[in-house]
């Protein structure tokens, strides 16, 4: 799928303050480890994180969003009612219904034509949610479009780290469990408009997606825990990327010297070297932010993205390739020119 007329107007993030050590996780689990002969640094070794964030005691994906939201609308200087569709990406809900775009939207007083809802894709949520929205503006069917995402890990640590002190916890439990510990909490928003009304150089350029659903059991998700099988999610999942960059290369007709940053789906260190390895992505060219804010759902790529031009690592110009894989399994790759 190649953009032709597709800017970004802006993109916000967002990071709670509270930091929650991968030690002070451990020292939780300090009786279940030492009756499973596990030594203290286990988890911080094996994934890469060292510390993840918590919102505040209560506050929703939707309050996340909301405030990556404003801060992304603020820095557009765009007019709200130009805002044509809001789509809310996140792994995480409210509610079950209404939609957290419902909300997001209602927060930020948008306008009743505007249309809103959500878009599951686990990890991919954003990128799908750009693609929707990409595709709406590039068939004029929209000015302006708003893709939010606010994911949050408190709730779902606490009950894990309940379940896995319980004297009966296995080592296969633990195992199963893992994924759940490394993740974190984060907002992000983005505001992409028509390129001949928009003032931003920046431009959505394409992507590709191929799914893999014979595998969608390998990682599930509930409110209270994620179960996965850690060693062949990898496998498969890298596997799949590989076949997407092959593709994804192909129809944008760009290849690694292109390319001066890859904003990766933030997962722990085995993913992220793993996903490189196969694709070819040269390491001193995709930022690492999971040891600081462990595995952010479908904020991940947005932040990494908005991390890595703070820094200085993305130029006006510069093109960068958005990449993730995420349970399903699905794999995503786009471009943006910035």
């Amino acid at each position: 799928m190649r953009f032709d007329a597709v800017a970004i107007e802006s993109l916000s993030t967002v990071l709670p303050e509270t930091r929650i050590t991968t030690a002070s996780i451990e020292r939780m689990l300090e009786r279940t480890y030492r009756r499973l002969g596990i030594a203290p640094g286990f988890l911080e070794m094996l994934t890469g994180i060292h510390t993840r964030r918590f919102w505040d005691e209560g506050q929703m994906p939707s309050d996340a969003a909301t405030l990556a939201a404003r801060q992304a609308l603020a820095e557009a200087d765009i007019d709200p009612s130009k805002i044509g569709i809001l789509v809310n990406t996140s792994v995480c809900k409210d509610y079950l219904e209404p939609s957290t775009a419902a909300l997001v939207h209602g927060n930020l007083g948008l306008s009743r034509r505007c249309l809103n809802f959500d878009i599951g894709n686990a990890c991919l949520g954003f990128l799908s949610g750009m693609h929707v929205v990409g595709t709406m503006i590039e068939q004029g069917a929209i000015e302006a479009g708003l893709v939010v995402a606010g994911e949050g890990s408190r709730d779902v640590i606490r009950s894990t780290v309940t379940r896995l002190v319980k004297p009966g916890a296995t080592f296969q439990d633990l195992r199963d469990n893992l994924a759940t510990l490394t993740l974190g909490s984060g907002g992000a928003a983005m505001v992409l408009t028509r390129a001949n009304l928009s003032r931003s150089p920046h431009r959505l350029l394409g992507g590709h997606a191929l799914a893999a659903t014979e595998h969608s059991r390998l990682c599930v998700g509930t409110p209270e825990q994620m179960t996965t099988d850690p060693t062949t999610l990898l496998q498969e999942g890298v596997k799949l990327a590989g076949q997407v960059w092959t593709d994804f290369t192909a129809e944008l007709g760009l290849d690694h010297p292109d390319f001066a940053q890859y904003a990766l789906h933030q997962v722990g260190k085995a993913n992220h070297d793993a996903v490189c390895r196969a694709v070819g992505v040269p390491l001193d060219r995709a930022l690492r932010i999971y040891p600081d804010t462990g595995n952010v759902g479908a904020c991940g790529v947005p932040l990494t993205l908005s991390r890595a031009i703070s820094l200085g690592r993305v130029s006006q110009g510069d093109k960068v390739a958005l990449m993730g894989i995420g349970s399903g399994l699905n794999s995503a790759m786009y471009a943006l020119q910035w």
